[in-house]
């Protein structure tokens, strides 16, 4: 007899289980199973003839609860970090492009301040070419940036600063080297 009782309490909770189907939303599926928990109370009187069984689905359900509010909950928090981590990336990446400017207003500077001789004019064209492809990956950086790409657009402001600075370096390099040559 005890047999019929618990095998009539799991039919219908697995059967509330399983017409749920996997489609249905967790808030759905939480109240069909309070449901068939509820029906084995008061039908089959199941706390009562199966307490045990009756115990264990009751636990499982309270489990599934604060599952289900802790996924929720740590979903939120997920969603919380993701925009601070995002506001994070594309702050970053305005920094590093007004980085990558600022060093390209020196580098221009540099260029401007660099004596012109017949042995430097072919390397001033070279780096006045330079500093104009810089420009145009500055748009670039722009573009990546209205296109939340700001992982991308850290890195190639990074590489135009880098090599902006590696222009100037060289014009100071090689103002120092021409006012030593003069100093002689």
């Amino acid at each position: 007899m005890r047999f019929r009782q618990h095998a009539g309490f799991w039919g219908l909770f697995v059967m509330a289980l399983f017409l749920t189907g996997c489609a249905s939303p967790p808030d759905t599926e939480m109240s069909e199973a309070q449901a068939a928990l509820d029906n084995a109370r008061t039908s089959a009187q199941a706390d009562t003839w199966a307490p045990e069984e009756y115990a264990r689905a009751k636990a499982s359900l309270d489990a599934a609860k604060q599952d289900l509010a802790k996924v929720k909950s740590e979903a939120a928090a997920a969603e919380s970090a993701a925009a601070a981590n995002k506001q994070k990336a594309r702050d970053e990446a305005n920094t590093k492009l007004q980085e990558a400017t600022s060093a390209i207003e020196a580098a221009r500077q540099s260029l401007a301040a660099a004596p012109v001789t017949k042995d430097t004019r072919v390397d001033i064209q070279l780096f006045t070419a330079d500093l104009d492809g810089l420009d145009q990956s500055l748009a670039e950086v722009r573009n990546m940036i209205s296109g939340e790409d700001y992982k991308g657009a850290s890195v190639k402001a990074d590489t135009i600063t880098q090599t902006a600075n590696g222009i100037s370096q060289k014009l100071t390099e090689a103002k120092e080297l021409l006012d030593q040559r003069r100093r002689r």
